[in-house]
This record gives structure tokens, sequence and C-alpha cells, in this order.
């Protein structure tokens, strides 16, 4: 059976009492991370770029 974590997640959170773990912040935290923070690293890879030439 192939690790699918976020079915898991969404498979726990079905049941009556989810409670959870460290992991499962860490994920989500991961996440939301690369949502904010690449665009921002794009934007600073494109002002660097602009400012050399």
């Amino acid at each position: 059976m192939p690790h699918r974590p976020l079915t898991a997640v969404l498979a726990t959170a079905d049941t009556t009492g989810f409670h959870p773990g460290p992991a499962w912040f860490v994920f989500w935290a991961l996440v939301i991370g690369a949502v904010v923070g690449t665009p921002v690293y794009v934007v600073r890879l494109v002002r660097n770029r602009r400012n050399r030439r």
C-alpha cells in the first residue's frame, strides 16, 4: 500500500474524536510556509535580476 499522508489525515479526520499529532501540524506548517514563501522568493529573484541590468 503506498504511503499517502494527506489521504490518511483525511480518513482520520472523518472519525469522531480526531486529535492530530505533532506531525500533522508540521505538515500543514510546511504547506502554508511554501504557499506564502514561494511568491516572495520569486518576486525577490525578479527584482534582483532587474536591478543587475
